[in-house]
């Protein structure tokens, strides 16, 4: 499902990935640049593509 995110939003991490990162952590989306989404997590702020993130909804809010 592709995903169209907006400066604002908030996003979960999808992969285990990174040093500095865990699955699951919750984001900020801060910009876009094609399929890369600027993200600022409390370790700082990193460009990720938009396939390594899915977004925070109001339903899912409490348990994460």
């Amino acid at each position: 499902m592709e995903h169209y995110y907006q400066t604002g939003d908030l996003v979960v991490l999808k992969y285990d990935d990174y040093t500095s990162l865990n699955a699951g952590i919750v984001g900020i989306v801060r910009g876009l640049n094609g399929n890369l989404v600027n993200v600022t997590f409390p370790q700082g702020t990193w460009a990720f593509p938009k396939w390594e993130l899915e977004p925070l909804t109001k339903e899912d809010s409490c348990t994460r």
